[in-house]
């Protein structure tokens, strides 16, 4: 039984929450991966040398996955029992992919989950973003729509931005070295709003969030160590990456701008083309004893 999550997954492809998960995990490390469902993610990490513990609250969608799991650990990621389970045993990577939303305490399950990680290790998580302008639109029209998968996933508990992640992943002990965005266009998602629903003017407000077009974010954390030099380490590469998000914004912009100028300058350049041969059309009109008149008298 595959669960409703179950995708197929390029490792290498961009724009792809799972592509950057496995990528942060890295190769051959003792993996716990929470909320596993049938194992998509987990037969990849298996493909780059990784042994994987999973944990799923559904047996029978995680029945799927035990090709791919040295072990499963079936029960609630919320609940005490579940870590009684694991005691005694470390993991080099911890990922919650599309978790953490789903849950009623998610700081609960982080903090427990850091007594399992290496020192050295790291927690991958993904999330949705609330904030993406689709969102936003829906909300100015009066509606919240939900589905079974998405931003609005019926069975989500927690919403959140980049902020409130960071805010939770501090609040567990944890230090985001790395994030990563998977983007969405406009009126492009499962949402299904449409431009018509505002004004250009409301449109153009709404982009002006760096986070507007933002559908995941997905961020490697490592333990806190207290140390001034790993806090401004993670502080430089939020902001690098908010510059990052703002210089493609303006990258987009000036491309657009250019695209305008040049077909600016070809309809211009027709135009003109089309004056020439109007001006020639009308100088053969003209009789010869004139034309020759009237050119001196441009020429003086």
């Amino acid at each position: 039984m595959l669960s409703h999550y179950h995708t197929a997954i390029d490792p290498g492809g961009e724009n792809n929450s799972h592509a950057s998960m496995l990528r942060m995990v890295g190769f051959n490390k003792r993996t716990l991966e929470v909320g596993c469902a049938s194992g998509h993610v987990s037969e990849q990490l298996k493909a780059q040398g990784c042994r994987v513990v999973g944990v799923e609250v559904d047996a029978a969608v995680a029945e799927a996955a035990m090709p791919w799991l040295e072990r499963l650990v079936v029960g609630d990621v919320e609940s005490d029992q579940l870590w009684s389970h694991l005691e005694g045993e470390e993991f080099d990577a911890i990922i919650f992919g599309d978790v953490l939303e789903h849950l009623r305490d998610p700081l609960k399950a982080l903090r427990s989950s850091l007594k399992h990680l290496t020192p050295t290790g790291v927690v991958v998580v993904s999330v949705p973003n609330i904030a993406h302008v689709d969102v936003k639109v829906a909300l100015l029209r009066g509606s919240f729509p939900y589905a079974d998968t998405g931003l609005l996933d019926r069975t989500h508990i927690h919403f959140i931005t980049k902020e409130s992640l960071l805010d939770l992943l501090r609040e567990a002990g944890l230090v985001a070295v790395e994030l990563q965005r998977v983007t969405v266009p406009s009126f492009s998602t499962e949402i299904g709003v449409e431009r018509g629903d505002l004004s250009d003017e409301m449109l153009e407000a709404l982009l002006e969030d760096r986070e507007s077009l933002t559908y995941q974010f997905v961020v490697k954390a490592v333990h806190d160590d207290g140390g001034r030099a790993l806090e401004e380490l993670s502080q430089d590469m939020v902001t690098l990456s908010d510059q990052l998000v703002d210089l493609n914004k303006r990258h987009d912009t000036l491309t657009h701008d250019y695209a305008v100028l040049e077909a600016q300058h070809e309809w211009d350049e027709r135009e003109i083309a089309r004056l020439r041969r109007q001006t020639d059309s009308i100088k053969r009109l003209i009789p010869g004893p004139l034309r020759r008149v009237l050119g001196k008298r441009f020429a003086s």
